[in-house]
């Protein structure tokens, strides 16, 4: 799964790192989702 960082941790890192910390943690969790295939998919429909 990813790493779950506490307060303190998260306060000390810079936007980027917050940014990048909570990209890997959006990224697993869609992982996880996809495995377990409990993702929905819903049509888009494009007007013309």
């Amino acid at each position: 799964m990813y790493l779950k960082h506490d307060i303190s941790e998260i306060k000390k890192m810079n936007i980027a790192e917050r940014k990048t910390a909570a990209m890997r943690q959006l990224k697993a969790s869609f992982d996880q989702a996809c495995r377990e295939k409990k993702l929905r998919y819903r049509r888009a429909d494009i007007l013309q």
